[in-house]
């Protein structure tokens, strides 16, 4: 994967991941409403990329989507960490588990700061709705963040064991645990 770029990662790469994900989706999943995505990927190497979802379907959008549903804003260095892992893009994720009108319906900033195996951080920033306020920032492992939108691990419960520390915005960080589970 060294030698895949951001822009055919996600004109080609991620097309065919939504595409695989979805072959066997029930109608309700592929009835979902419209939903965009922009990828702001800061770095020499980066730059913007949109996707939108409709009818089941993915199209890429060089250079963005303005006023996408959701806008996911990383380093360079971070999101090859996460094209070359195994996880679905968050995007794909939320419309496999129905939770595109949850997206839609948001406002703010989410910000992660997500502690590897290896004690290194990975950094990334969600916008919704194209709104910067309000803002939380969630530290966790990326265990427990998998296992928290997978619901294998209850939002509140993870909150009151310590394994999920915030700043900022409580109602925000209420209104995102829609997307758990």
């Amino acid at each position: 994967m060294s030698d895949i770029t951001p822009s055919l990662y996600f004109a080609e790469i991620v097309p065919q991941r939504f595409t695989a994900a979805v072959a066997n989706a029930p109608e309700d999943v592929l009835a979902q409403p419209p939903f965009t995505v922009t990828y702001a990927i800061d770095g020499d190497e980066g730059g913007t990329y949109g996707l939108k979802i409709a009818d089941g379907t993915v199209a890429y959008v060089d250079g963005g989507i303005e006023g996408a549903d959701l806008q996911l804003m990383l380093s360079y260095d971070h999101w090859r960490a996460a094209a070359e892992g195994d996880a679905l893009e968050p995007f794909i994720d939320y419309f496999l588990r129905q939770k595109v009108s949850v997206v839609k319906s948001l406002r703010g900033t989410v910000k992660l700061e997500l502690t590897r195996s290896d004690d290194s951080i990975f950094e990334s920033t969600s916008v919704f709705g194209g709104q910067s306020e309000p803002s939380v920032t969630l530290r966790m492992t990326t265990d427990d963040y998998r296992q928290m939108l997978a619901g294998e691990l209850n939002g509140q419960m993870a909150f009151m064991t310590g394994k999920l520390k915030f700043e900022g915005s409580l109602p925000l960080l209420m209104q995102i645990g829609a997307l758990s589970g």
